[in-house]
């Protein structure tokens, strides 16, 4: 095949493109990224390619000619189509097809661009036409597949600052709400107002430190202070454990009195104006202690759920624990494979959150164990003294332990120590206090007090 023999906006052209796709990981890659619903044919081709974005995005692999007739069983239109795909099977060189996926794209681009055109000159609007054909214009002089493409800093300068501006305002008139804050004041500080959608962010810690405290200061703080919509994935604990402590949290009182009902009538009843009046959101999802095998497409799944029934995606997604997670494979990972699998879990999370355009939050429990080494206050879980953190890191746009001492215990404060940030200087140590008989993470007076 030649591009000069070929026509790229023909049937013949689709046919042999998803048949390379089955066959090439890189084609597929690129026809996920870059092929939207729009610029196919007919609602068949669309179909199909749901179930190439979804597979390739679950499982990091092209589907299989079986996956694809499993997933039309009953679909005969599917069915056939994809049987055309087959016919059209045979050595295929990708750099060929990469080149005529991107004279397709453009094409059919230029062809909803003139239909959008002379709509409006047709209403009179030749400004706003102007202006289409000058966005297409500046968006066909940066585009292409070419991932080995030289890029000229210079000549692109311009071109590349108006995308960014238009994505930046694409995002402001998508109205989704604001997520930049840990809410934690030091961390804020160093974030600067960030935007944190699509990121990853990690708690380590050892056992009892408090990894389920800061997930879920964040999830009540989320809702309180920001109005966002929290998803909980519960994997540590009891699903009832989750909802008291969430309870307990957003009214500032210990789990143990929501949970045994000892709450007089009057201030439970003020509890409930207050909570009533959150224009946020938290919502739990457990899964059964029994359920061990609790995957990353398991998370996946649940965030569509969690949109078919309320309407909207969820702001912020919290999981404790995260090393209670496998990979989207679901393959059995032995013992010496550990590192292997976190950064998996990790990329897959990863992947998950730049996708669905949320915060991701996760936690990791640390195996050290040394009370000694713990206790003191010099030392804080990094990537080089915790086995843990050497996985993490990479993936992880931050990585923040949580240390703590016999003596630190006692006082109610530990220390926050940022050992990865992607995006503002790592290594920062400071010291908040906490309150946790009170369901309070950071209890922000007594921190200032500890500065004085």
């Amino acid at each position: 095949m030649s591009t000069g023999k070929r026509n790229a906006l023909s049937a013949e052209f689709l046919y042999e493109l998803y048949s390379a796709s089955v066959r090439y990981d890189q084609i597929c890659n690129v026809l996920v990224q870059h092929m939207r619903k729009e610029y196919l044919p007919d609602r068949t081709f669309q179909k199909i390619q749901e179930v190439f974005v979804n597979h390739y995005k679950s499982y990091k692999i092209p589907p299989s000619y079986s996956v694809l007739s499993q997933a039309f069983l009953n679909d005969y239109d599917a069915i056939e189509l994809i049987n055309t795909f087959r016919e059209y099977d045979g050595d295929q060189n990708t750099e060929i097809i990469t080149d005529m996926l991107e004279s397709y794209i453009k094409g059919v681009a230029l062809q909803v661009v003139y239909t959008e055109v002379g709509k409006l000159y047709n209403q009179s609007k030749q400004d706003k036409a102007e202006e289409k054909l000058l966005e297409y214009a500046q968006w066909l002089e940066g585009f292409t597949l070419k991932t080995s493409a030289f890029i000229d800093v210079a000549k692109t300068f311009s071109g590349r600052f108006k995308k960014n501006q238009q994505k930046e305002f694409e995002n402001a008139r998508s109205g989704m709400a604001q997520v930049n804050r840990f809410y934690i004041a030091d961390l804020d500080a160093l974030n600067n107002g960030r935007n944190l959608r699509g990121q990853l962010t990690c708690f380590l810690a050892s056992t009892g430190v408090g990894k389920s405290h800061i997930a879920k200061h964040i999830g009540i703080q989320a809702n309180v202070v920001d109005g966002l919509h929290v998803l909980h994935f519960q994997l540590e604990g009891s699903e009832e454990e989750a909802l008291n402590a969430y309870s307990g949290g957003l009214i500032s009182k210990n789990a143990y009195y929501f949970e045994r009902g000892k709450i007089s009538d009057l201030e439970i009843s003020r509890f409930e104006k207050l909570v009533a009046q959150y224009s946020g959101s938290i919502t739990i999802r457990s899964f059964p202690r029994f359920n061990s095998r609790v995957s990353s497409l398991d998370i996946k799944n649940g965030i569509a759920e969690y949109r078919k029934i309320n309407g909207y995606s969820p702001d912020i997604v919290i999981i404790d624990s995260m090393d209670l997670l496998t990979d989207a494979t679901r393959k059995v990972w032995n013992a010496e494979h550990e590192r292997s699998k976190r950064i998996a879990v990790a990329n897959d999370l990863k992947d998950l959150a730049a996708d669905e355009k949320l915060w991701m939050v996760v936690t990791y429990q640390a195996t050290i164990e040394n009370r000694e080494w713990l206790n003191d206050e010099k030392n804080v879980l990094t990537e080089y003294n915790c086995s843990e953190a050497k996985g993490l890191a990479r993936p992880c746009t931050h990585l923040i332990s949580l240390n703590q001492s016999s003596a630190e215990r006692t006082e109610d404060t530990m220390r926050l120590h940022t050992a990865k940030s992607r995006f503002f200087p790592k290594g920062d140590t400071f010291k908040i206090a906490t309150d946790y008989d009170n369901e309070i993470f950071y209890d922000v007076q007594r921190t200032l007090s500890l500065k004085k």
